[in-house]
């Protein structure tokens, strides 16, 4: 049985920056190669897993994505011995000062800090504003001529933050967004090679979500299945922050409501929980998802989606947190809405004419 933070560990250890996912793709092959049937790479870099199901002659599939990239920095300008950057996804400037991160320089790793101005030498309107990331710089402790031999323009910079455990359940680390969705994905994969189910199960770690949803386009595409689970991350509760958009770490996964998702789908996924007495908070979303969903709703002739979300804290963020049991219940309730699918499920989600469907 797979060990929940030692496999979270290892994930949030690895880089894999959006369009720069390789090491996170070569590390999850491992793990996912011994759960699955098949395992393949795409065009663009996604990870595709099958775990053929049970049913007799052409069988039902259906899809669970999980972005594996993350947020980061690209080197853009070299000013001496400093490095300024631009972001890879979305980046929280107002923690980044006092940042430790790794520029993957071709011939080698770097460690540096992020750095500025110090507050003594700032002007009085400087010291009551934000540092816009323009004001940051990267200090390599290099000469300018070592940095100018051993760095490029566009070399891709990560967090180094370590992952550690607050307490025994709570973990803090870079990347949870999406790693934390990833661990769920492989809990469910492993959980299937004890439980029967009849549809195909096609595990996808999509990559470019932080900068455009590209993996998620392409997956529903290439893939075309049935049904999908998006798994995601949502707002963990925090100081000053509103009851209705944020989830207590703790309390169990989310589901999401809204234009994104299939409400019939969403129903079943609901009476899954309940046959589980399984907590499941709804995430309410009224515009758009901010996820794979997104994409993947509209690919081909439409593919019904239902979206899992997992709570942390600190989202976009060198410290994004999360409480183990959050992710451990999302597989359990992924697996249990898998290997309820049978034959007649596509035609219970089917809205009908005339009918009172939501």
């Amino acid at each position: 049985m797979t060990d929940l933070s030692e496999l979270l560990k290892t994930l949030c250890s690895v880089s894999g920056m959006s369009a720069y996912e390789s090491p996170i793709r070569n590390t999850l092959t491992e793990v996912w190669q011994p759960l699955s049937d098949t395992i393949e790479t795409t065009a663009i870099g996604n990870l595709v897993a099958t775990k053929h199901g049970n049913a007799d002659g052409e069988r039902s599939s259906i899809l669970l994505a999980a972005h594996m990239d993350m947020i980061g920095l690209m080197v853009s300008q070299i000013d001496g011995e400093f490095l300024k950057v631009r972001p890879i996804g979305g980046i929280d400037n107002r923690v980044l000062p006092g940042s430790l991160v790794t520029v993957h320089a071709t011939d080698g790793d770097l460690s540096g800090v992020i750095t500025s101005k110090p507050p003594h030498l700032q002007t009085d309107t400087e010291r009551k504003q934000y540092l816009s990331l323009e004001d940051q710089y990267i200090d390599l402790g290099l000469t300018a001529d070592e940095v100018a031999e051993k760095v490029a323009l566009g070399d891709v910079v990560s967090f180094a933050q370590t992952p550690s455990f607050l307490n025994d359940t709570t973990l803090v680390a870079r990347s949870l967004d999406n790693r934390a969705s990833v661990a769920a994905v492989t809990l469910v994969l492993e959980q299937l090679q004890s439980r029967q189910h009849a549809w195909d199960v096609v595990a996808v770690a999509t990559v470019q979500e932080e900068v455009g949803l590209a993996g998620a386009h392409s997956t529903g595409f290439d893939q075309n299945p049935d049904l999908a689970i998006v798994i995601d991350v949502t707002f963990g509760r925090q100081s000053g922050t509103s009851d209705w958009e944020t989830f207590k770490l703790g309390d169990g996964p989310t589901l999401g409501v809204g234009a994104n998702l299939h409400p019939l789908f969403y129903k079943r996924v609901r009476s899954a929980a309940a046959k589980l007495e399984m907590t499941l908070h709804d995430d309410l979303l009224p515009r758009s998802s901010g996820t794979d969903a997104i994409a993947i709703q509209v690919s081909q002739n439409g593919i019904p989606c239902a979206l899992v979300s997992i709570p942390i804290k600190n989202m976009h963020t060198p410290i994004e947190t999360v409480v183990l049991k959050d992710i451990e219940r999302a597989a359990r309730l992924m697996t249990e809405v898998i290997v309820g699918l049978d034959a007649d499920t596509l035609e219970s989600l089917t809205f009908k004419l005339g009918a009172e469907d939501v």
